[in-house]
């Protein structure tokens, strides 16, 4: 367990749950649970809005110019009082977005009669004539890039409001959505600003807004037409970083040759270690929008041991968060010696909870996937290794998940029937819906006993409730 130290209204414990004895190789590699829970200090639950700069831009086709204008009118009414922001919406005689408000400046500052000014001119918004080309994904985040060059403070963030009218095909061919020059964009953008996104309808196409999201470090939701209160409530989460950005740093010993960081919750998502190579030894992982929470990752390093002494504990990296620190300890096995034979103190007891939630999320994803052509039957051995895997480790939100489109008929095995009436925006609602994130609760980090499960015999964690391996009750 590492220290306690306020960051950025922040304070963090750090730990890392690794199996400790481990046999040794050239190359070995070592999988280990880290685990970051961040607590607000201070007096406020929110940051001040003077520290926040938003730039909102509604993407909506002609046919719902009226009821866009009137969500926009009502989020604006609800600004907190003191954030800077900007509205885009339509596009001008050359295709690229407009400038609905400030009416002269590119900023307003919201205060009681900025807001009325501000929600009147919501019905400004014209959309693109029909033999205008739409502005397209990339257009919109150039905008907002050139905008929040000119406001430096703490927190500037993107809400895109789109029905996905904008989309431009050639912009976003690539397999992920992220082609072209959308993926250019996103590049220049990375850094400057974070984005949230809220589809609208039922016609967009969800890989270039997780694109986005996921490369601008926001979320993607679903939202009615009437988008006001969902507009709110995407600000008011905003409010609560506390921390724009912040790095996981691991220094390791020069033997460890490879560093790699999964975040597994509250998103599943492979970490970029920051370019540089001024300390080889020492790798940041940027991490964004922080608030008090807990955060899980997977932590793989891969180690030579062939130069180190056996039997005793060693220390092959640190793990820092802030001024929060924990060890990587691992003990080289003696020739011979399997590993978890008569280990005591082995650790790693929710690294199989935690294989088991990637797992899941991975087998969700790739229904959710199959399902857009309308491949039931490759949906459906995706969606019940998904439900298998949820009912072994009480994640109840995927069996909610896998209900929108299917019929659970037996969770422990994992067999679900997919309905006759899915339509493709649930599925696309559901995909976006798995990208926001959600905890997984996998258990504490222990160093207690290790339980063997009566049925087969394989090891489990001393606060499991199911085996990983059979799946039967501990």
């Amino acid at each position: 367990m590492g220290a306690i130290a306020p960051t950025s209204g922040l304070e963090f414990k750090v730990s890392l749950d690794v199996r400790r004895d481990q046999q040794p190789h050239h190359d070995t590699r070592i999988d280990a649970h880290l685990r970051v829970k961040a607590h607000g200090i201070g007096p406020r639950d929110e940051v001040p809005a003077v520290e926040l700069a938003v730039v909102i831009a509604l993407d909506v086709a002609a046919g719902r110019r009226e009821s866009a204008a009137a969500a926009l009118a009502a989020a604006l009414r609800a600004l907190p009082d003191g954030i800077s922001f900007s509205v885009l919406g339509g596009a001008d005689e050359s295709g690229e977005p407009s400038r609905c408000y400030p009416l002269r400046g590119r900023w307003a500052l919201a205060d009681a009669m900025e807001k009325r000014r501000a929600a009147f001119s919501a019905g400004r918004i014209v959309p693109a004539a029909d033999d205008r080309p739409p502005p397209g994904y990339p257009a919109w985040l150039a905008a907002a890039r050139a905008l929040f060059a000119e406001r430096p403070v703490p927190l500037r963030h993107l809400l895109l409001i789109t029905d996905g009218s904008g989309r431009d095909p050639a912009d976003e061919a690539g397999p992920d959505g992220d082609g072209g020059a959308l993926r250019d964009e996103l590049a220049s953008c990375d850094g400057a600003f974070t984005a949230d996104v809220l589809a609208v309808g039922g016609d967009w196409d969800p890989a270039p807004l997780l694109a986005v999201v996921e490369r601008l470090h926001g979320t993607a939701e679903h939202a009615p037409d009437r988008f006001g209160p969902a507009a709110t409530g995407a600000l008011r989460r905003l409010r609560r970083v506390r921390s724009p950005e912040l790095p996981v740093v691991v220094a390791a010993r020069p033997a460890v040759r490879a560093v790699e960081l999964t975040e597994t919750a509250p998103r599943q998502q492979r970490l970029t270690p920051a370019t540089g190579r001024e300390e080889p030894h020492r790798t940041r992982f940027p991490t964004h929008q922080w608030e008090p929470g807990t955060r899980d990752y997977l932590l793989t390093v891969h180690a030579d041991a062939s130069t180190d002494p056996l039997g005793v504990l060693l220390q092959l990296a640190t793990v820092s968060v802030g001024d929060a620190i924990a060890p990587l300890l691992v003990r080289w096995l003696p020739p011979g010696v399997a590993v978890g034979a008569g280990a005591t103190g082995g650790g790693g007891g929710t690294l199989q909870a935690m294989n088991a939630a990637t797992q899941m999320r991975t087998a969700l994803n790739r229904g959710y996937a199959a399902l857009d052509p309308m491949s039931r039957d490759e949906a459906e051995a995706h969606f019940g290794l998904a439900v298998r895997l949820a009912t072994e480790i009480g994640a109840a939100w995927v069996l909610q998940d896998v209900r929108q489109v299917a019929d659970i008929v037996d969770g422990p095995r994992g067999v679900v029937r997919v309905g006759p009436t899915v339509d493709r925006g649930t599925v696309r609602r559901g995909q976006l819906h798995i990208a926001s994130g959600h905890g997984l609760e996998l258990p504490g980090h222990t160093t207690g006993k290790p339980v063997t499960c009566p049925h087969c015999r394989h090891l489990a964690g001393p606060r499991a409730r199911f085996c990983i391996a059979c799946g039967r009750s501990l």
